[in-house]
């Protein structure tokens, strides 16, 4: 073959397209891979290319060997295949025909973890491994995602001038495409972003439910106040799907009620809890987000316990400025959960991804797109709760908090992440806790030893309890 292609890019699901279309929208040559399995997936990449104007100079293969001669060396392979089993039969077979100095790009979900890994795996083999997180689903992937790259830094400054024609722009003409750090960096703050994404979600879900009423009348009401909030300093991309969905009817209800209360998952936002947990830091609201999703997928025993214990019934009383106000402070105890995640991640790992480049990378291409992270973007504080916006919202908003939680168990409406946020902030700027009490009770049943308050520089005591032998 006479004429080199500068790009691979490895499976043609919605994202792999859509990724493949705006490359090639951008001037970038492209050699298209799907596997075959016959009766089941036969010829897909071939009809990706026929499917798409932009596609018609693309190099479509089902064949590993072809499709690697095709790319110029060094090669540039992106993955958009399904994390765990699937990208790691992928790199089983596609490792070997590699040449030195070739970069696999794996934009998948992958688990932070697993890309460290592959980062040395793929050295065995002369080749660089970079871990990439995409945002944006597939619509990001096609106009402009956001993305997250972890691994080696002088490769990242090689793919960089093809990744920024890809990539979304902020309104300030920022590229929304970084380098995190050596190994799992980018799929690490990936992980976080999926984290946060679960609990904006599950927030916007427990507002709709604290507002939501049966008259025709007030849910047209609460569609004009949350497109308030999207004309303000709330505005985001969840907030813009959710008010579009709510607008859909039939008949005389709304569409969205058609649909099975069952919500699911596909593992990013227990990973995010998980690390969290590991890591000691707390990240309250993704996590009850996640497990209000492990409720909502026990139906019949929802709808069992529901017969056997029901709800009073009663009308809500909310008053917007207070869901409004509570809504704002949520968000901005969940944003500075993940921040603390990815700051303490740059500590322990030696990664670069302080507050102000992460917001850039995700204030536009992303699900969590948002006017807040455009705000810190621009903050000079390293943390979210020290940041002017904090501050104004917690004089504004904290009484109106505790409203929203009365009224919420008024009402008997679970609201686990407004809950999780109120508890976390309680808990953060609580000066004196009764946290020696547990330090107490561990050292009377497990001699575990205690620090007392007079002497913080010295452990290993003990309570008067406490017995040798």
């Amino acid at each position: 073959m006479s004429k080199k292609i500068n790009w691979g890019i490895i499976g043609m699901g919605v994202m792999g397209t859509q990724l493949s279309r705006n490359f090639a929208q951008k001037g970038i040559s492209l050699a298209l891979y799907n596997r075959r399995v016959k009766g089941i997936e036969e010829r897909v990449a071939e009809q990706k290319k026929a499917s798409y104007s932009e596609l018609k100079d693309a190099l479509p293969f089902e064949e590993l060997i072809p499709f690697v001669n095709s790319i110029e060396c060094p090669r540039k392979i992106i993955l958009m295949i399904p994390a765990g089993d699937a990208t790691e039969k992928c790199l089983t077979e596609i490792l070997p025909l590699l040449s030195e100095n070739d970069i696999i790009v794996d934009g998948g979900n992958s688990h932070f973890k697993d890309s460290e890994r592959r980062v040395l795996l793929a050295q065995k083999y002369g080749v660089f491994f970079m871990g990439m997180g995409v945002s944006g689903g597939a619509e990001g992937a096609l106009k402009g995602p956001s993305l997250m790259l972890g691994g080696n830094k002088k490769v990242y400054e090689d793919l960089k001038h093809d990744l920024q024609k890809v990539a979304a722009k902020n309104k300030n003409g920022i590229h929304c495409v970084g380098w995190l750090g050596e190994g799992g960096a980018g799929h690490f703050v990936k992980m976080v972003h999926n984290g946060i994404e679960y609990a904006e979600m599950q927030l916007l879900s427990e507002i709709i439910a604290l507002a939501y009423s049966d008259s025709e009348e007030k849910i047209n009401n609460l569609i004009e106040e949350l497109e308030k909030w999207q004309d303000n300093e709330h505005k985001n991309y969840l907030l813009g799907i959710t008010i579009e969905i709510l607008k859909y009817t039939e008949g005389k209800s709304r569409w969205f009620e058609k649909v099975l209360d069952v919500a699911s998952n596909k593992g990013t936002g227990a990973w995010a809890s998980e690390t969290g947990s590991l890591m000691g830091n707390p990240n309250t609201t993704m996590s009850a987000a996640l497990h209000a999703r492990f409720i909502s997928a026990q139906k019949k025993q929802r709808v069992r316990y529901g017969k056997k214990f029901p709800k009073i019934t009663s009308s809500p009383n909310i008053i917007f400025s207070t869901l409004e106000n509570t809504y704002s402070l949520c968000r901005l105890i969940n944003h500075h959960q993940g921040f603390e995640m990815i700051r303490e991640a740059e500590k322990k790992w030696g990664w670069v991804a302080p507050l102000s480049l992460v917001s850039n990378l995700w204030s536009e291409g992303c699900i969590i797109k948002s006017s807040l992270l455009e705000h810190l973007a621009t903050n000079s504080t390293s943390t979210v709760l020290d940041s002017e916006r904090f501050q104004n919202a917690y004089k504004k908003g904290i009484t109106d908090w505790g409203k929203v939680l009365s009224e919420a168990i008024d009402l008997q409406i679970p609201v686990p992440c407004i809950s999780a946020a109120w508890q976390y902030f309680m808990g953060i700027k609580q000066e004196d806790s009764f946290a020696n009490l547990i330090q107490a009770q561990r050292d009377y049943f497990g001699s575990h030893g205690l620090i007392l308050k007079e002497n913080p520089n010295l452990s290993g005591l003990h309570g008067p309890w406490f017995k040798e032998g």
